[in-house]
Order: C-alpha cells, then sequence, then structure tokens
C-alpha cells in the first residue's frame, strides 16, 4: 500500500480553505514591482530570521540589490544563497525530487559540504536549545522522500492542504544536515505557486517568524495520534493573515496610485507592449515583461485587457501562436 500521511480535515482546516480562497479572489495580481520587491525581501527575512538569522532588511535589500555590508559571512551567505533559491521558483518542479535536491544545492551554497545531498547522520528539529523532534535515521530518508513525493504526485487533496501536508512530512524526515527548514518552506511556497501564482509573491514566511514559538510547537504536536493536523492548521491560518495583510496593504498601494499616478500610466504601458508586438508578433509574455519593465502577471493582466478591447487577438497554440492587431 502507498505511503498515507496521518492528518484529519477538521471544521478549522475546511472553514480557512474556504477563506484563503475566498481571499485570493479579492486579490489583484497587479504589476506593482516595488511591492513585490517589498515581499521577496520580508520573505528572504523572515524565512532565515527563523533559524537566527540576524540581518536587518536593509541589510537584506542591501545584499540583494549587490551592495556590500559589514556583517558575518555565513548570514550574507545565507541571504545570498536564499534570493538565488527563490529566483528558480519559476524553473523548480514540486513534483521533482532532483530539483528539490537542486534547490537545497542552492540553498546550503557555501554553508556545509553535503549542500544537495542526503544526510548521512542522525538529525533532529531545535527550537532554541530544545530538540522538539528527533528525524528517522540516516539511511531510510532516500526511501521516504520517494514515498513522500510519490504521495505528493499522487493525492487528490486540496493543493493548500496538500502543501501543508508536504511541509510538515518535510520537517519530519529532515532529510538534510541543515536548511530543512528554509528548502522546507520554501518548497510549500513552489506547490501553492503552481497552484495559485500569487504565491510566489506572498511572505508568507515572514508570518511564520512572527509566530516562530507556535510553529515550532505545531511541529512538536504534529507528532502525536492527531498526525500533522494540527500544523496544517497552523499553516493555513498564517497563509490566511498573510493574504489579509497583503490586501490591506494592496488596497493603500492603489488608493495612493490612483492619487498620485496619472491614468495615463496604464495607456503607456499597453502602448509599449503593442510596440513590441508589432516588432515580434511571437514574442512571448516573459520577453515583453522584461521590454516593459513589469511583471509576468502585469503582462497578462494588459494582455487580457487588449483582447477584451479588440485590440489585440492571439493565434495558434499558446505557447508558439502569434498576436495580431487588430486596429
Amino acid at each position: 500500500m502507498s505511503y498515507l500521511p496521518p492528518y484529519t480535515i477538521t471544521p478549522r482546516i475546511t472553514h480557512l480553505v474556504a477563506q484563503i480562497s475566498e481571499a485570493i479572489g479579492g486579490y489583484y495580481a497587479h504589476e506593482n514591482l516595488r511591492l513585490h520587491r517589498v515581499n521577496r525581501i520580508q520573505t528572504i527575512l523572515g524565512t532565515l530570521a527563523i533559524e537566527g538569522n540576524t540581518l536587518s532588511a536593509e541589510q537584506v535589500t542591501a545584499v540583494l540589490e549587490g551592495k556590500p555590508i559589514v556583517a558575518p559571512l555565513n548570514e550574507v551567505q545565507e541571504v545570498r544563497n536564499a534570493i538565488q533559491a527563490y529566483e528558480l521558483l519559476d524553473e523548480l518542479d514540486p513534483y521533482c525530487m532532483e530539483d528539490l535536491l537542486r534547490a537545497h544545492a542552492t540553498m546550503e551554497a557555501g554553508l556545509i559540504d553535503d549542500a544537495g545531498q542526503f544526510r548521512r547522520s542522525g538529525a533532529g528539529v531545535v527550537s532554541g536549545e530544545q530538540v522538539i523532534h528527533y528525524a528517522p535515521d540516516a539511511e531510510r530518508v532516500p526511501f521516504l522522500m520517494q514515498d513522500l513525493f510519490m504521495w505528493l504526485q499522487t493525492t487528490e487533496e486540496h493543493p493548500l492542504i496538500a502543501s501543508c501536508i508536504f511541509h510538515y512530512e518535510f520537517e519530519f524526515i529532515h532529510p538534510f544536515a541543515d536548511g530543512n527548514g528554509r528548502t522546507g518552506r520554501l518548497w510549500q511556497t513552489l506547490i501553492l505557486s503552481r497552484w495559485r501564482p500569487i504565491f510566489k509573491n506572498l511572505p508568507i514566511e515572514n508570518i511564520v517568524y512572527k509566530y516562530q514559538q507556535a510553529y515550532y510547537q505545531a511541529i512538536a504536536v504534529s507528532g502525536g495520534k492527531e498526525g500533522c493536523t494540527p500544523f496544517i492548521e497552523f499553516i493555513l491560518g498564517v497563509i490566511a493573515e498573510t493574504l489579509t495583510t497583503q490586501n490591506t496593504t494592496q488596497n493603500t498601494t492603489l488608493k495612493t496610485t490612483s492619487r498620485t499616478t496619472p491614468k495615463t500610466t496604464s495607456d503607456s504601458t499597453r502602448k509599449q507592449i503593442l510596440n513590441e508586438i508589432g516588432r515580434n508578433p511571437r514574442i512571448s509574455r516573459a520577453a515583453l515583461a522584461k521590454l516593459v519593465g513589469i511583471t509576468p502577471d502585469g503582462v497578462k493582466y494588459h494582455l487580457q485587457r487588449l483582447t477584451r478591447a479588440g485590440v489585440i487577438r492571439h493565434v495558434g497554440p499558446a505557447r508558439s501562436g502569434e498576436w495580431i492587431i487588430c486596429k
């Protein structure tokens, strides 16, 4: 029989899934590059702070911009690695174990000798100076990880729930000598981003850091008879709070932008898009994003508006077709 992680779908889990789905419906994936940048910095800051990294938001920003800072070298390396790892989100396959090893190799480059390789000795989850979970023996790790990925590939569970289960089971197995927390949180973001791309730019890790002790407590109690149910409830609560915070921030940003930015901003962006399509009708959304200076989600939004207005239309396959300017 294939592996089945132990958990129960509680009324709270059902409620949180509905709440998150509704919040996503009200989230406008617009092309606010500054907000995306701030969120990415918060993500890096949060996921590393959970593990004890002491760099500030200003220092993380400086590293992101390639500026030198005065800080412990290993902490600077952690930031550089995390930045590179999160930049891989569009390339990684959440259902591929080889890609997980690649992500860990990126996250731990220059920090440990066996980056990107499963551990060869005992390990555990530590909160402060307290060991809250002793991981399975090292020789079992490859088989446990194969079972976990097989489950992820075949489960019919909702992606919100499946991502939480994977996150917990990953931390339970603790497959690497170091960097398990960072890699596990990255992988949940990756799973969620394949369901809804907005998760690439949501700083869930920063809210986890806000409730760091509760995070470790949820891991500790999930080893009991309830299975990983407490952890699922905790992470879904974190996601719900992240979306609430982001929607508030986004609405404030949009109101400020509408007062300070002329309406012609969108018109100018669409004009640029039309110019690039005129030069290359087969241009990709990613290429448009780079040329126009907005996100791929922003390009998608403008292309949809132009299509609905009858200005352009797309013919042929989604990836290999071309755009036609109608008027």
